[in-house]
């Protein structure tokens, strides 16, 4: 699933994928497509809403993203 992300240090937003396959709690680190600074997310699957809920951080501090697929 395609979700778009807003960088915590730059703050400009681009798309990275997320696949539910790989399951339903996710961690990883993403590097910035503009800034190239390192992103820490968290991936939680809403199956109420079907879609994820991300947490963007700097490592360790969190900003609740509630993201929208895009189809």
């Amino acid at each position: 699933m395609e979700c778009k992300v807003q960088c915590p240090y730059c703050r400009e937003k681009f798309s990275i994928q997320v696949f539910r396959e790989d399951g339903e709690d996710q961690e990883f680190i993403w590097d910035c497509e503009i800034c190239c600074r390192p992103i820490d997310i968290h991936a939680h699957w809403d199956e109420d809403h079907r879609r994820f809920r991300l947490m963007v951080g700097q490592g360790g501090d969190f900003d609740e993203m509630r993201i929208d697929p895009i189809f």
